[in-house]
């Protein structure tokens, strides 16, 4: 990590999460989509946790795990 990375919006230290615990949780959210497949009352629960998902993977690989404190923004 490094550790004077800065965010590029506010000029914020980026704090660094585990890259690698935010895509499998992010992937396993993401699956829970699937179970609505066969119990129709999981379709609104099932796109909430799978659009959410998607997020925490997108944030994973793209924005590398990282957030502005201040801010609470991820850089691309």
């Amino acid at each position: 990590m490094d550790s004077d990375a800065k965010c590029k919006k506010c000029g914020g230290d980026m704090i660094q999460k585990s890259r690698a615990r935010l895509f499998f949780v992010g992937l396993a959210m993401m699956s829970s989509l699937s179970i609505a497949h066969f119990y129709k009352l999981f379709w609104a629960p099932g796109i909430i946790l799978a659009l959410t998902g998607g997020y925490l993977v997108v944030w994973a690989t793209l924005g590398k795990a990282r957030w502005c404190r201040n801010c609470k923004m991820f850089n691309l």
